[in-house]
């Protein structure tokens, strides 16, 4: 049992190894894969879910404020009826 655990951990490890090499020695950036900054993404029309929600929240607030802000000015409809 013991040996198998080792033989995993040694593949795990060469694993990690093999796909830190670029980074390590080569100097690349970690890929992005935050769907809102990834230029692929964009293009396709895919946006991030967390700033799709905020967009369609703040766009509610708006509509909620402008109903919020209109007022019946009650003296001037009725001067304008007489």
């Amino acid at each position: 049992m013991l040996q198998l655990f080792l033989i995993v951990l040694f593949i795990v490890a060469l694993c990690f190894i093999g796909l830190a090499v670029n980074i390590l020695f080569f100097n690349k950036p970690f890929p992005d894969t935050e769907v809102g900054h990834n230029k692929e993404m964009r293009k396709r029309g895919i946006k991030c879910a967390k700033g799709e929600e905020l967009r369609i929240y703040r766009s509610q607030q708006r509509k909620k404020r402008v109903f919020q802000s209109a007022t019946l000015d009650l003296e001037r409809l009725q001067s304008d009826e007489h």
